[in-house]
């Protein structure tokens, strides 16, 4: 008769080796996912270290950026305390150019008022020529009258009546004829009418 034991040992062993074989395989199919996670890792830690060197770089760069900017910052203070006495002085400058158009305002009405005193008086000036071109036509008027009515002379050809310096005795056209300063005999119009003295060329002597 035969053993049925031994059929039953054969199929569990079969089976057995079945999970076995399916273990094995999923084992591989394990070993496969983590030879990838592996990698994958390996991979994250490259593009660890890349980016931590590209973050370091970064640093030194935004450091770099900073020391920029505060130097930017320091030269716009600067500028900002340049362009503050800048001001400063322009504000200066308006007002002396304030006081410059006031002054020259001034002095611009000044001008005005001595142009126009200077017109009057010119005007006055013209008024008074045309009444000294008429005090001369006057004064000439007169001295013709007074000339027609003064008496004539003697002359240096007259034998008896001709002058003779009381001084010396010179005669004839040794002695001439001036007007006396010291005598006015009146005016004409502002002009003064001089009475006449005989000075003789000689000797100097007036008489």
């Amino acid at each position: 008769m035969k053993d049925l034991t031994e059929d039953l040992d054969d199929k569990i062993v079969k089976g057995l080796q079945h999970k076995v074989d399916e273990y094995a395989l999923k084992v591989r199919e394990l070993e496969d996912v983590m030879a990838k996670k592996d990698e994958e890792l390996e991979n994250l830690a490259k593009s660890k270290e890349e980016f931590n060197s590209k973050l370091e770089e970064s640093k030194g760069n935004l450091e770099h950026k900073s020391n920029e900017i505060e130097k930017l910052n320091s030269e716009v203070y600067d500028l900002k305390k340049t362009v503050s006495l800048q001001e400063d002085e322009i504000n200066k400058l308006n007002a002396k150019v304030d006081d410059l158009s006031n002054s020259l305002s001034e002095k611009d009405n000044k001008i005005k008022e001595l142009t126009n005193s200077l017109a009057e008086k010119e005007k006055i000036i013209d008024e008074q020529k045309v009444n000294l071109e008429l005090a001369k036509t006057e004064v000439e008027k007169a001295k013709t009258e007074l000339a027609e009515l003064k008496p004539a002379e003697p002359t240096t050809y007259t034998s008896e009546e001709r002058l003779t310096c009381p001084n010396c005795g010179a005669v004839g056209k040794d002695i001439k004829s001036e007007e006396d300063k010291t005598k006015v005999l009146g005016y004409v119009g502002h002009s003064p009418l001089y009475a006449k003295k005989n000075v003789c060329k000689k000797c100097g002597y007036n008489f």
